[in-house]
């Protein structure tokens, strides 16, 4: 039985304890949502963020992360600047500027600073002092894209004209002392093994990296290539033989040799004997070449893929009129 009691005895006294620390909590509570309800003036702190930078124009260096300012709040407003620092807003585009130097004054802080204020709170003083802009001027100009390529053909396919990038240029734009030395830019290297259908790819530029408000108009190209499938066209063109002195003839033997050609199907349709010149310079025999002249194949058209002529040399033999 003084078991029963001693034990209801103890169980009151932790429940008054309990019931007591309960309400010391709610009364603690109370008086802080008070204290926070009323209204203080003390000091805080703004993270700054520049705006609206004109576009010729880059900041070199940040003049200020931070204004120190003096505010008129409730207690709830001061706790939240605590909890998660304030970030404010300077508009740049409304900068001042005289001897060669551009600043926001100290009444266009102060405007800007309250337009961003809640209703609760009310700017009492500010890091009063006019905040100064190191700008650095950009300039734009146009880099040629160049396509970075490694082709391996099919038997008989070949590439049927030029590669084609899209765009074939871009602009930069950035300080003049860090795109000056841009002279072209790169794609990243497009690799092909046994190529017989023509190709289009979207590949990445090799842009330049660690450039200070440097930017670029594209990141991107596409390259695309024609692939047809060539044949062959064996044609006889006559040997001319330039640079001969008056009243000298030459024959040559053979007077006319094969030229091999490699191209589409359609180029070589249309290939005449007329569209070729070989030339044998007279003015370059002497005692070593006897009487043998070297040819060269001066004149073929440009649409071919290759043009080989089946002989390097001629035998000549002399007839004066």
């Amino acid at each position: 039985m003084e078991r029963l009691l001693e034990w209801i005895k103890t169980g009151l006294k932790k429940r008054k304890v309990k019931i007591f620390l309960i309400f010391l909590l709610c009364a603690s509570l109370a008086w802080l949502i008070n204290k926070l309800s009323l209204t203080y003036t003390s000091n805080t702190s703004f993270k700054v963020e520049y705006i609206n930078i004109p576009d010729d124009f880059l900041l070199a260096t940040s003049p200020k992360d931070e204004i120190a300012v003096r505010l008129k709040a409730v207690g709830f407003q001061f706790l939240g600047y605590e909890l998660k620092p304030k970030h404010i807003q300077l508009d740049v585009s409304k900068v001042m500027y005289d001897n060669d130097r551009y600043y926001l004054t100290s009444d266009q802080i102060r405007i800007q600073l309250e337009a961003q204020l809640s209703n609760s709170s009310a700017l009492v003083d500010f890091e009063s002092d006019a905040i100064y802009f190191d700008f650095t001027s950009l300039e734009t100009k146009k880099i040629p894209v160049e396509a970075v390529l490694r082709l391996d053909f099919s038997a008989n396919h070949i590439l049927d004209g030029d590669i084609q990038v899209d765009p074939d240029s871009i602009q930069v734009s950035g300080p003049k002392s860090q795109i000056d030395s841009i002279r072209v830019v790169r794609s990243m290297k497009v690799i092909k093994d046994n190529l017989n259908n023509s190709f289009v790819e979207e590949v990445d530029l090799n842009l330049p990296k660690n450039l200070n408000g440097t930017s670029f108009s594209d990141h991107k190209v596409q390259i695309s290539g024609k692939v047809v499938k060539f044949s062959e066209k064996v044609l006889s063109v006559p040997v001319k033989v330039i640079n001969l002195p008056d009243n000298v003839q030459v024959r040559t033997f053979p007077e006319v040799v094969e030229v091999r050609c490699q191209g589409t199907l359609d180029h070589l349709k249309e290939l005449e004997e007329e569209d070729f010149v070989v030339e044998a310079d007279y003015a370059k025999t002497n005692k070593e070449t006897g009487n043998r002249l070297s040819i060269q194949l001066v004149q073929y058209p440009k649409t071919l893929h290759n043009v080989v002529l089946s002989v390097n040399e001629v035998e000549f033999i002399l007839r004066r009129e």
